[in-house]
């Protein structure tokens, strides 16, 4: 007589233990389900073995090859399509010769002595009999009701509790003679409970039920795995031993296992080349699997640990599956009923709240506090914003639940009846997220100002015009699956670190306010924003200056675009507008870092723009090309010839033409600007890096002009922020040629002539600095420069060296990356060898704190 294992289920209750592998390989006490399964069949006699499979067939076939290991043979039968429980064992009757057939899942732990079932099915002439069992709560069973000989009177198919009869449950084992096997069709999906044994008994078919009181347990959640698990650790499945030397009762310790086991305490189960480092705790109930590394004074509370996984010092576990591979960092917390799939980071200090599930292959940021489940997200964030913006791929880690939750812990920072004022680019993307944060914003009561398609200038104008007392902005990213979001306060500025700290308390806390009846918000779409944000560009821009000017201008196909045509022509400009980018990510800026600094290395598609743009240029005559970037903010330039301007050197093009009287530059800018500025008697105010903190210390100060060197320029006389028009005016007000313009003929190629490329000899060096070595590093810094008269603390560390040399030494706010900066040449030229050998010598100061102890 054969056997049949089922073993095709995919367990999706399960996961993310079963996201990288099928149900019946889930380990129990560190053995495969089914091979306790295999094992069961060989101790009542059942040697020859067919297994069906349908979910990743080779990670079975792999393990368990032929049975020969086992004592047993096996063949296999592969389903290409889902053909139901029954099905699936009409698909291997090639291999079960007309007999009559045992079969049992292999997902389910039992120790039934199915010897005693084949009696019982031979003493009553059956046809067919289910092992059936008594269980707490059936709901998720099939009920059956049997006579008192056992013959079975009636099914009932996963019941409401006032369905709920009889307690005996079906539990997937039973014997079939070949005349029962013969009523499954051949093709198509068929289901034993469903299907086949209503069929037999509503035929009057010879169908009985033996109630088994042996051990059994079905493992369809995680509740039931863990509790498999303590089952097995206390004695309660016979003929089970887990692997392993049995040192005491119920301590079992790998072969090279590195543990003291007197320390031990039962029931516990320690893989082969584990390692528990003095210190560690592993207390009963704990099932560690081979190859675990539990690090000096971690404790493992109740826990189980699949093999691979590093568990860092002073970790804590409590009652939570962890999977293969996995790397729990130190002082790291995994909560009650938590559970991680494969390949899992859980970075220092975080936190992975109770019941939360976080699926294969997620990092959780150092510091973090998961509590909710990470599916499709691919990381538990440290912090929401970064860099002052919310960023993440599109329905990954900026899914509309996700975007919910965002625009809820907005909303609930404001007070009710707040307005705010939203709007977005042209992208799907952006579309979808906008509405699941209109429809967050409005359930906690906050109204909001839907401007539909605009460019981040518009919303900001709006913001700023008092229409509302914050708004937001949602637009792709650099990559076309990236979807960003960038909020503003009430004047218009980024928002303020204050406030970002303000909203992720809210979303790691999930504390939101709820608006019922007549205080939920209100829902406007205001009909002359864009009229009114021209007007005021119409205002700030000296039309005597820009009247009868050509330009040539390539929006990269962003939402800016729609905005052109009235602000040039109520400006008087001629713009060449190109066209045929309907993607607004074909075009990309410079490389720039998020710190601020500089770069001049353009991506392919945006020399192709400003390749089209120049050859353009210099053929209608215009005073200059511009290529704006898709978020309608930075703008890169080439010269009346029609040669590219870096960003870099741009700046002190617009610098040394404007003789602004105060300026705002990012505190890692060359003290080249500085000169310039000081040259046209102006002064300059320092920030620190970032464009929201330049932006918002322009605002401040009432600076004329801020700009980080990157294409980004910031006139706080019209708007807190970078807006591409504005940019474009004053460009045409500085470098237009003729007398309208005001100034000397001389044109933006014969400005940018002057200076040396790239401007200044500003060299950086990048730094792996782990997030719990920042602290160190930035502590010793301190210690070592702050008594240094010469030394400035606003954001990193400056030194103010001999002649005009300087160094920064900068933490990055959203990365594990430290960064050195220095310039020994303050002239705005040269090729900088001695900022070479500067920061190279500072870098190793600084590598010397992050290795130290």
């Amino acid at each position: 007589m054969k056997a049949v294992i089922m073993a095709g289920g995919q367990g999706t209750r399960l996961r993310p233990l079963t996201s990288n592998q099928p149900k019946p390989m889930i380990p129990i006490v560190n053995t495969p389900c089914m091979e306790h399964i295999v094992m069961l069949l060989k101790d009542h006699g059942f040697t020859e073995i067919v297994v069906t499979l349908q979910f990743m067939p080779e990670e079975i076939q792999d393990y368990f090859g032929d049975g020969s290991d086992w004592g047993v043979s096996i063949d296999y039968s592969i389903e290409d399509a889902p053909a139901g429980t029954a099905g699936s064992v009409k698909l291997a009757e090639e291999h079960l010769e007309g007999e009559r057939v045992l079969v049992i899942s292999g997902d389910a732990l039992t120790d039934c002595d199915l010897s005693h079932v084949l009696e019982f099915h031979e003493n009553n002439g059956a046809e067919a009999t289910m092992v059936l069992k008594s269980v707490e709560n059936p709901l998720d069973f099939g009920i059956v009701i049997t006579e008192e000989d056992g013959r079975i009177s009636r099914f009932l198919e996963k019941p409401a509790w006032g369905q709920v009869f009889s307690d005996t449950v079906n539990t997937g084992i039973y014997v079939l003679e070949a005349t029962a096997l013969a009523e499954i069709p051949p093709e198509g999906e068929y289901d034993f409970s469903k299907e086949l044994f209503p069929k037999l008994l509503e035929a009057g078919r010879p169908l009985y039920g033996y109630v088994t009181e042996d051990y059994w347990e079905d493992i369809g959640n995680l509740e039931q795995y863990m509790s498999a698990q303590r089952d097995v650790l206390d004695g309660k499945m016979r003929g089970v031993r887990p692997p392993g030397t049995r040192l005491r009762e119920n301590v079992y310790v790998g072969h090279r296992a590195q543990v003291d086991d007197e320390e031990l305490e039962g029931p516990v189960v320690i893989g082969e080349n584990v390692r528990v480092d003095e210190g560690a705790g592993i207390s009963p109930y704990s099932v560690i699997a081979p190859n675990v590394v539990v690090g000096a004074g971690a404790t493992v509370e109740r826990s189980v640990i699949a093999e691979g996984t590093y568990v860092g010092e002073g970790a804590q576990l409590v009652d939570a599956l962890v999977g293969r591979s996995s790397y729990i960092q130190g002082r790291a917390r995994i909560q009650e009923r938590s559970a991680l799939g494969d390949d899992v980071i859980v970075g220092e200090g975080a936190t992975v709240a109770p019941d939360v599930k976080i699926f294969p292959h997620k990092t959780v940021e150092s510091g973090a506090n998961v509590t909710q489940s990470l599916i499709y997200e691919t990381m538990g964030l440290r912090t929401v914003f970064k860099g002052g913006v919310v960023s993440g791929k599109f329905n990954v880690d900026l899914t509309p639940e996700f975007m919910i939750r965002l625009a809820s812990s907005f909303g609930t920072e404001l007070d009710p009846g707040s307005i705010v004022t939203l709007g977005r680019d042209a992208s799907r993307a952006a579309q979808v997220a906008k509405r699941a944060m209109t429809g967050a914003l409005l359930g906690v009561g906050v109204n909001v100002r839907d401007l539909r398609a605009a460019h981040a200038g518009v919303v900001r104008h709006d913001v700023l015009a008092g229409k509302s007392v914050a708004g937001a902005h949602v637009r792709v990213g650099e990559d076309p699956d990236d979807v960003e979001i960038l909020f503003f306060s009430s004047g218009a500025t980024p928002m303020s670190e204050s406030d970002q700290r303000g909203i992720e308390k809210v979303f790691v806390r999930e504390e939101y306010r709820r608006a019922h009846g007549s205080d939920i918000g209100e829902l406007i779409y205001p009909g002359r924003a864009v009229e009114q944000y021209v007007e005021r560009l119409e205002m700030a821009a000296n039309r005597e200056k820009t009247r009868g000017a050509t330009l040539v201008v390539d929006f990269s196909g962003g939402v800016a675009s729609l905005v052109a045509s009235r602000v040039f022509a109520r400006l008087g400009i001629n713009a060449v507008v190109m066209e045929g980018f309907t993607n607004a990510n074909l075009v990309r800026s410079p490389e720039t870092p998020r710190d601020g600094a500089s770069g001049d290395d353009p991506g392919i598609h945006f020399a192709e723009a400003l390749d089209r743009v120049g050859r353009i240029v210099p053929t209608v005559g215009a005073a200059f090309g511009a290529v704006v970037g898709p978020t309608g903010e930075d703008v890169q330039f080439v010269d009346d010839r029609g040669e590219f301007v870096p960003p870099d050197v741009m700046l002190a093009c617009v610098l040394s033409r404007m003789r602004p009287r105060k300026v705002v530059l990012p505190i890692n800018l060359s003290r080249g600007y500085e000169e310039l500025i000081r040259e046209g008697g102006g002064t300059l105010v320092e920030s620190r890096t970032g464009l929201g903190n330049v932006a918002i210390k322009a605002a401040e100060v009432r600076a004329d002009v801020a700009g980080l060197a990157d294409g980004q320029y910031v006139f706080p006389d019209f708007l807190p922020a970078p807006d591409c028009f504005m940019t474009l005016v004053r460009a045409l007000e500085l470098f237009r040629e003729g007398p309208a313009s005001g100034l000397s003929s001389e044109p933006l190629s014969g400005v940018r002539a002057r200076f040396g490329e790239p401007f200044g000899a500003v060299r950086r060096r990048k730094l792996e600095c782990p997030w719990g070595a920042k602290g160190r590093v930035m502590r010793g810094l301190a210690e070592r420069f702050g008594g240094d008269a010469d030394a400035i603390l606003t954001d990193g560390v400056k030194l103010s060296l001999e002649g005009d040399s300087w160094v920064l030494m900068l933490p990055d706010p959203d990365n594990p990356l430290f960064y050195v900066y220095a310039e020994t040449d303050g002239s705005g030229s040269g090729l900088g060898d001695g900022s070479e050998r500067l920061v190279s010598e500072y870098a190793q100061l600084v590598e010397g704190l992050i290795r130290s102890e």
